[in-house]
């Protein structure tokens, strides 16, 4: 089950919180930027993305690249599909979960899994511009002139297990995430690039199904 955990987020965020961290200062008006953030969210209905995921394993010298397309539909709704160098998909839709890969189809309810509930909850937050609500994390956020970047600490032992951080990095222009890097306890990481995106196009629904 790791592996779905890991790839989740394939989803979507060893920084101390109000720490400088190295090209970006502390966010002074934290009030503000929860508004925007949350104002920027409501107007998005979809989001179509190419992504790139680069994993750096503590035990490999060779970095390991994937490819492939990023959906979402709100308001609980996201697609994960990995096309190379292999077919991994993961498809979210409200509290149903199906996983496939190039040999089996798998699928879950994520009430039924704290740790599957706890992931699903982090992406979505992501998505939806509630990251602040999340109570797993405590976060901090930091800007460059370009980008904010939320720096997400595990707060739970849930949590603890899986990361040591996540850093969603967001574009100013528009409060799109752009970089998503996942680093657990080991020093292992994974972090997503999204490009090509396009906003608020009309999403057939069986791009979610998880039957």
């Amino acid at each position: 089950m790791k592996s779905v955990y890991y790839f989740i987020f394939a989803l979507f965020f060893s920084f101390q919180l109000h720490a400088q961290v190295a090209g970006y200062l502390p966010v002074k008006d934290i009030t503000s930027f929860k508004e925007k953030f949350s104002a920027a969210s409501q107007k998005i209905n979809s989001i179509e993305s190419d992504f790139s995921q680069t994993k750096n394993l503590a035990m490999l010298k060779e970095k390991m690249i994937s490819k492939g397309k990023f959906y979402y539909k709100r308001a609980n709704k996201v697609r994960i599909e990995y096309t190379k160098p292999y077919s991994y998909l993961m498809v979210l839709n409200n509290n149903d979960m199906k996983v496939k890969d190039e040999h089996k189809t798998s699928n879950y309810n994520t009430r039924s899994n704290k740790m599957m509930q706890s992931i699903n909850s982090i992406m979505l937050d992501c998505m939806r511009g509630t990251v602040y609500n999340n109570k797993e994390f405590l976060t901090s956020v930091f800007e460059s002139n370009k980008e904010y970047l939320l720096v997400m600490m595990p707060s739970t032992s849930v949590m603890k297990k899986m990361f040591s951080k996540i850093e969603v990095y967001l574009d100013k222009s528009d409060y799109n995430v752009v970089r998503l890097n996942m680093i657990e306890n080991g020093g292992d990481n994974s972090m997503m690039s999204f490009t090509n995106r396009t906003m608020n196009k009309i999403m057939d629904d069986a791009l979610f199904s998880t039957k």
